[in-house]
């Protein structure tokens, strides 16, 4: 055992060492891109984890406290950002934390956040400012879609500004799957995104969405892998990105393999299919690589309190699906196991949410159990069977407690596909060419009465935003202020305006835009 945790920490500290150096690599065509990392986790009751030093991991606290799951990014200086329900189940309440764990400004509103992995930052590839926050409706409650917000995490020193927030690019309900790759030439980004199961829908689609320095693409559809019958479950890459995992609510498991030049899904491995019907093995939240890609790790959830496992396939097996080992079981239908991660430290993490105390957790010792206090671990997870050291609720969160959700993060270190056709920017595949026409969109939501409006590449400093109605008479103006980069997002309140259609404005010093909308 001496042995063997020796190799482990050597090749743990070696990566960390080669990380440090890479701090200063140039990603193609000599432009240097910020250097965000995978080091920085905020979930659960205020727990942050910072694995700068994977080998002492440092366990802090944050500013929020979220049931499910969550997403953050950070950098060589600590957490830049992380985003969750304040409030679960209250869609009102999504907010956006910064670095000094304060919430951005008046962000309530954020759509979608309210699952397990329906968040996520990017980092913007033209723009080592700009953040990307894309989120998904899964529920109408959250409102069905896909948004993105864009957040300057540098400006007011730091505390960050929201430019554009909700801007929606659909409206259908949401698998709850949302995960991002980036691309082979190392500065670009792939986002994918999936339908909800419905009767009606297309249930092997893949939305892909190119995030580039010309801002985010329309997605490209794709349609591959087996149907499903579920609305949720995880989906996450291995750690070269040429292949990615699903797993759905009812039980399917299933390996795409991916072109990270393209953007294209190149061929399926089914594992498991969903069963026609119930009893369904319901690997509700969570499957996870191990460091060298040798094994999959999977949770199957508890439903009506059964018993739930930890099981372990080994994907170089002839028969992948017949090689399936049970880790451990969690027979407690009061520990509610849900969710595995890979740490910078190469071990699997497990967050589990104890029962007994509902949510929130009461702020009392008693509510600070063997449960929510610790993560469990897979010390060894390229090892197969027993070998992989599994040990339960052994890595102690401090002040902090876990329920159901670890962040949803993409791999921010992956760089570019070294002897791809895409490897380099300057044979990377085409780019559009920039364009300076503004973007304008205003819609009305019935929930809160109110016309969402988000503007981007407007020229022009001041103005103002205006609504008419079809006679032409002026029936709402106020005051806008453009941001740097031609920003605009606000609100226009419908609660004394009579249903029909109306004319949005928004008139710059420079410019106008206009756009339809109907309140019903």
């Amino acid at each position: 055992m001496f042995f063997t945790n020796f190799f482990h920490n050597f090749i743990v500290m070696k990566k960390f060492l080669c990380a440090l150096l890479l701090m200063t690599a140039v990603v193609g065509g000599g432009k240097t891109f910020a250097q965000f990392n995978n080091n920085h986790w905020v979930f659960g009751d205020s727990t942050y984890i910072d694995w700068s030093n994977p080998l002492s991991p440092v366990v802090g606290s944050a500013a929020f406290n979220y049931r499910n799951g969550s997403a953050s990014i950070g950098d060589s200086t600590g957490v830049l950002l992380y985003a969750g329900l304040f409030n679960n189940w209250a869609p009102t309440d999504c907010y956006i934390w910064n670095k000094y764990h304060q919430r951005i400004g008046d962000v309530t509103k954020i759509y979608g956040g309210l699952w397990y992995h329906s968040s996520m930052f990017i980092p913007h590839p033209g723009n080592d400012s700009i953040i990307i926050l894309f989120t998904i409706g899964v529920t109408s409650a959250e409102r069905n879609g896909f948004y993105s917000n864009i957040i300057n995490y540098k400006a007011n020193n730091g505390s960050g500004v929201v430019l554009q927030k909700n801007f929606q690019w659909n409206n259908f309900p949401a698998f709850d799957g949302l995960m991002g790759i980036r691309h082979g030439n190392g500065r670009d980004w792939w986002v994918i995104s999936q339908r909800w199961y419905s009767n009606s829908a297309n249930t092997n689609a893949f939305y892909l969405f190119k995030v580039s320095p010309q801002g985010i693409s329309n997605p490209v559809i794709q349609y591959a892998g087996s149907f499903r019958k579920s609305g949720g479950g995880h989906l996450i890459f291995n750690s070269l990105g040429t292949q990615f995992v699903q797993v759905s609510w009812k039980g399917m498991i299933e390996l795409y393999n991916f072109d990270r030049c393209t953007g294209t899904i190149t061929s399926t491995i089914p594992i498991e299919q969903e069963p026609v019907a119930a009893p369904y093995p319901h690997y509700y939240g969570s499957c996870a690589y191990s460091p060298d890609n040798s094994k999959l790790y999977v949770l199957e959830g508890m439903q009506n309190n059964n018993t739930a496992y930890l099981w372990q396939f080994d994907l170089n097996a002839s028969n992948i699906a017949a090689s399936k080992l049970a880790i451990d079981s969690f027979p407690d239908p009061l520990e509610g196991v849900f969710q595995l991660k890979l740490a910078p430290d190469n071990k699997i993490y497990l967050a589990a949410f104890d029962r007994n105390f509902g949510w929130p957790y009461p702020d009392t010792s008693i509510a600070y159990t063997t449960i929510n206090n610790n993560l469990s671990v897979i010390n060894y997870p390229d090892s197969l069977g027993a070998a992989c050291d599994f040990q339960p609720f052994s890595f102690n969160l401090g002040t902090g407690r876990s329920y159901f959700g670890l962040p949803n993060n993409p791999d921010y270190e992956l760089g570019a596909w070294v002897g791809s056709p895409c490897d380099t920017l300057s044979v990377g595949l085409p780019q559009p060419a920039a364009t300076a026409t503004p973007f304008f969109q205003a819609w009305y939501d019935s929930e809160w009465n109110m016309i969402h409006v988000n503007a981007s590449k407007l020229k022009g400093r001041a103005g103002s935003l205006r609504l008419f109605d079809m006679e032409g008479r002026l029936v709402y103006e106020k005051k806008i202020e453009v941001i740097a980069g031609g920003y605009v997002t606000g609100e226009i309140p419908m609660n004394d305006v009579a249903n029909g259609v109306y004319l949005v404005n928004l008139i710059t010093d420079s410019e106008s835009v206009s756009s339809n909308t109907i309140k019903l």
